[in-house]
């Protein structure tokens, strides 16, 4: 008798991924669960809320092609939606939105845009025919916004394609990459599949604060604000 049982066919990797920790993302691409707090749960119900607000705003505001728009790279297994894509002056814009809680919104008005968020919107240009990309963030305390405006960059190009290829890769084997420990790892909804206890892994943070991937993120930003 034949044997029918079906192969799955593996996730595709989300832009949404290109600027996390490389072994979250392959806990992603591998369907590891996450523990969600309720803080974190309503933080995304909120999050949506604001998605529609803004997209509904573009459509009033601006020449619009397309909302959630579907984009792709089969070579390298990449796929996900856009928030918006807009008619610019000199060509299609890809927009990223963002709504994030007040300290971050400061935080990010003073240092610039999160990687996490940056390296999302590269890997439309990276893979996409648009002339820029916005990055919109906004807050959610008193709806104040920045935008913040990328042109396509080879360095940033090289370093979110070479992160997929790294997922993709440890995905294939299904093994997880070392730990890229840093300050985020208090925040991830994950960290028990990297440490034993919270006190383990408070203290791998103060021994190594700061993230260091591989490849190292590119130095310059390369960011114009918009408004």
């Amino acid at each position: 008798m034949a044997n029918t049982k079906t192969v799955k066919k593996p996730r595709s990797f989300p832009p949404s991924l290109a600027g996390h920790c490389l072994r979250y993302s392959v806990m992603e691409l591998l369907g590891f669960g996450r523990l969600l707090s309720p803080e974190t749960l309503q933080a995304m119900q909120e999050g949506t809320r604001y998605h529609k607000v803004y997209q509904n705003e573009l459509l009033q505001t601006q020449i619009v092609r397309s909302i959630e728009a579907p984009i792709k790279d089969l070579e390298r297994g990449i796929s996900g939606r856009i928030d918006a894509i807009i008619d610019g002056d000199f060509g299609p814009i890809a927009i990223e939105y963002k709504s994030v809680n007040p300290e971050k919104f400061l935080s990010i008005a003073e240092e610039g845009p999160l990687v996490l968020h940056w390296a999302q919107l590269h890997v439309y240009l990276a893979i996409g025919t648009f002339h820029e990309g916005w990055l919109v963030v906004e807050s959610r305390e008193n709806h104040a916004r920045l935008t913040f405006r990328a042109a396509a960059d080879p360095l940033w190009e090289k370093w979110v394609l070479t992160r997929v290829a790294l997922a993709r890769h440890y995905q294939a084997t299904r093994k997880l990459p070392p730990r890229e420990i840093s300050e985020a790892c208090l925040q991830c909804d994950r960290w028990q599949r990297c440490f034993k206890t919270e006190s383990e892994r408070d203290a791998a943070v103060t021994s190594h604060p700061m993230w260091s991937p591989e490849p190292p993120i590119p130095e310059e930003f390369g960011v114009s604000i918009v408004s």
